[in-house]
């Protein structure tokens, strides 16, 4: 019986295009992870709010241009109240991509201006299992346990957000913080 083996220049060709496929994904995060070093040691205000910035760029960046023009698209009709466009475009694009974070986190603050802030708590809770330092979705998680009256959880949710952001706007909701 003959046995079937690739030849090693098919498996080369393999290995070559599954590293060039890995690399973007681990530029992304290389460079994630060092905006994120960054910002926790920021020295001021001025310098965190850029940091903040660079991070928002990354994560609305899905690297893919279809993608990407959708995110736009759902990011310029959440800006003009249009949350019905906003949630059908999201929809498509969590379709698309349900491991993309970023659609994940604005599908939960379309929510969350519509006041269907359960729904906008499961978009967060997903969003922070594809980026656990999510400062955003922590952010508004804690904004909707407040409203909620929920002041130990909304405390415990901005406590995490500030471990990655330590200059985030939303600690003067949390006097003594």
């Amino acid at each position: 019986m003959k046995a079937n083996f690739l030849p090693v220049s098919a498996l080369l060709a393999i290995i070559c295009l599954s590293l060039i496929v890995a690399i973007p994904a681990f530029a992304e995060t290389n460079k994630l992870d060092s905006l994120f070093t960054e910002l926790k040691q920021a020295k001021d205000e001025t310098e965190a709010r850029s940091l903040e910035d660079q991070i928002w760029k990354t994560w609305l960046s899905a690297e893919n241009d279809e993608i990407d023009a959708l995110m736009q698209q759902a990011v310029r009709q959440r800006r003009n109240y249009d949350f019905i466009g906003a949630l059908e475009t999201l929809n498509k694009v969590i379709a698309l991509t349900p491991d993309y974070a970023e659609a994940w986190n604005q599908r939960a603050t379309v929510y969350f201006h519509q006041q269907e802030f359960e729904k906008s708590l499961e978009d967060i809770a997903k969003t922070l299992e594809q980026e656990p330092r999510h400062f955003g979705s922590l952010a508004g998680r804690a904004v909707i346990r407040l409203m909620q009256s929920k002041p130990a959880l909304a405390r415990q949710s901005i406590i995490e957000a500030l471990k990655h952001h330590p200059f985030l706007k939303e600690r003067s909701m949390f006097p003594g913080l």
